[in-house]
Order: structure tokens, then C-alpha cells, then sequence
């Protein structure tokens, strides 16, 4: 593994949705390298399903991992995730999944100098952000057999999370399967304050594409969420969108994450959230977009009630 010194935190992950969009999975690989205290390294294995919601992590020492960047590779212990398949076996948990991307370029969120600088704090990309997944999945004794699920291949990393976000996935719209969003809405802080939020997103559709990329672009765009209703927009030339993402508490997993400072933070997912999208301009037809397999995440220091940690 590249050498790297704390704080750092690093996670590689893959999700992906059912056709009918009721089943999803998302598996992730992580590191924590904190100011103080031991580095770890997890792994966390999660299915929406119907029957109920399942998650695990299980926990390894550090020197159990190797993250590469070339190839792209990430392995814990006896898991494996890189471009073309993700595997592994955990005492409650197993999985043999191939990954076939579909050829589109990386999505990447942030301007290239910004991901050369200290901030933003925490970075992301999409490897492939439309991917078809095949294989199966294992996890407290529930099987899902991986069809043709459509999902992304993902990677965030940095010196520490993002105080408070939301963020929003969609991997081909239901009347526009080939164009896909990433958006979010962060909010930095000033010492213990939040400052108001950013809304930036790369929009794809009909081969062309919409993007706020910078805290300046989004003077053009807004963004404001609360558990579990998402509104956003922005217009910016002769390009528009509106939309919302949506969910209900009965289909989000909570999950509790430490930081690299040492404090605890609260996420909140759902991979089968509802997207509604308007979009319109010069280079689009006045069109709504719907999908039913959004992904749609809360980060918080706020323990919501509505919600158990499952992990």
C-alpha cells in the first residue's frame, strides 16, 4: 500500500440496484488512520431487500489491507474489489460478484486543482458510474442472486470527513437509462459552525453534460435536505435542472463512522431512494426524469430516533 500518514481515511466501494429496483447491495472497503489511536481497516457488506435490511462490517488490523492505484485494487484480509470483480468471506457474510463497466468516462466531482488541495477535506470519484454487476450475494443467511444489476464503482478518500452532507446517486433514470447524476450538498464549518450548504453535481443525458464543479459555480446552484426530503437545482447559462430525491425512514440503514479526529459520525443510506429531475436548455429538451433506484445518504452528528444502527 502507498505509504500515507494521519489522519487519513480512505474508502473504495461498489452498489448496485435490482432491474425492478426493490433489491440493492453496497459493499465498501475502508481505511482509518487517526490522529491518535490504532489504523484500522473495515469491511462493511450491506443489502436492501424486501424481507428486511441487512448490514456487517467486520474489523481488521491495518497491516490485513493493500490498496494499490495501479491497478486499482483493494484488499482486506480475504476480500477483493477492483474494476472488474468484488469477493470475500466474513463470519456473517460472502459475496463473488464480476463487474463489467460500461465504457462511460469517471465522474469527478471537483475541478482537477481541487483535488490536489487540502480542501476540500474529502474528495470522491466515480470509477464507472454505469457498471453491470453479476454473481451472488450472501449475508445473515440471506441469498440475493446478482442478475444484470446496474450500479457504480466508487472512490473517496481524505484527511477527514465532510462535517455534514447529503449526497445523491442515480445509475440510469427509468425513461433514460444511460444518464446518470452525482450530486451533493456539503457543508463546510468555521470552528464548531456550519457554514450554509454547497450544492455541486455532474449531470449526463443525451450525450451532453451539466456540472457545478466549484464553491463559486454554486452561487448558481441550491441545495437543502432534511431526513429523509432532498430539493436541488441550479441554472447556469441556458441549462437547467430541479429536482428532489426522496425516501422514507423504513428503507435507510444507519451506520456509525469514525472520523479521523477521533469523534463519531452518523450516515444515513438508502440505495432505493426516488429521484424526480427537470431538465431543460439549450442542449436538452424539456423533459422530467424519474428513477426508483437512487442513492440517497445523510451525514450527520445527529443520532436520528426514526433509524437504528445496524452497524
Amino acid at each position: 500500500m502507498t505509504f500515507v500518514k494521519a489522519p487519513y481515511y480512505e474508502s473504495r466501494f461498489v452498489r448496485a440496484n435490482d432491474p425492478d429496483g426493490v433489491r440493492a447491495l453496497w459493499l465498501r472497503e475502508t481505511l482509518l488512520l487517526p490522529d491518535e489511536g490504532d489504523p484500522t481497516a473495515d469491511v462493511w457488506v450491506m443489502a436492501f431487500d424486501p424481507s428486511g435490511h441487512r448490514a456487517v462490517k467486520q474489523r481488521y488490523a491495518i497491516d490485513d489491507a493493500d490498496f494499490d492505484d495501479d491497478p486499482w485494487t483493494a484488499r482486506i484480509a480475504s476480500t477483493l474489489l477492483d474494476d472488474a470483480a468484488a469477493s470475500g468471506t466474513l463470519p456473517a457474510a460472502r459475496w463473488d460478484l464480476a463487474i463489467v463497466p460500461n465504457g462511460a468516462e469517471p465522474v469527478r466531482v471537483l475541478t482537477e486543482r481541487a483535488y490536489q488541495r487540502r480542501f476540500p477535506t474529502a474528495k470522491t470519484t466515480v470509477r464507472h458510474p454505469r457498471a453491470r454487476f453479476d454473481g451472488r450475494l450472501e449475508i445473515a443467511g440471506h441469498r440475493v442472486d446478482v442478475d444484470g444489476w446496474v450500479g457504480s464503482v466508487n472512490h473517496n478518500w481524505g484527511t477527514r470527513h465532510t462535517p455534514a452532507y447529503a449526497y445523491g446517486q442515480v445509475c440510469g433514470f427509468d425513461n433514460a437509462p444511460e444518464s446518470t447524476l452525482e450530486i451533493v450538498t456539503a457543508r463546510a464549518a468555521l470552528g464548531p459552525v456550519l457554514l450554509p450548504g454547497a450544492t455541486l453535481f455532474v449531470f449526463r443525458h443525451d450525450g451532453q453534460e451539466f456540472a457545478v464543479r466549484t464553491i463559486r459555480g454554486s452561487l448558481q446552484s441550491h441545495g437543502r435536505y432534511e431526513p429523509f426530503t432532498w430539493t436541488f437545482g441550479a441554472r447556469v447559462g441556458e441549462q437547467m435542472i430541479e429536482g428532489e430525491i426522496t425516501t422514507v425512514p423504513a428503507d435507510v440503514i444507519g451506520l456509525t463512522y469514525p472520523d479521523t479526529h477521533g469523534g463519531v459520525k452518523y450516515c444515513y443510506n438508502s440505495a432505493i431512494a426516488s429521484c424526480r429531475l427537470q431538465v431543460a436548455g439549450k442542449a436538452f429538451d424539456r423533459t422530467e426524469l424519474t428513477s426508483h433506484r437512487a442513492m440517497f445518504e445523510i451525514l450527520t452528528d445527529t443520532r436520528l430516533g426514526a433509524v437504528p444502527l445496524l452497524v
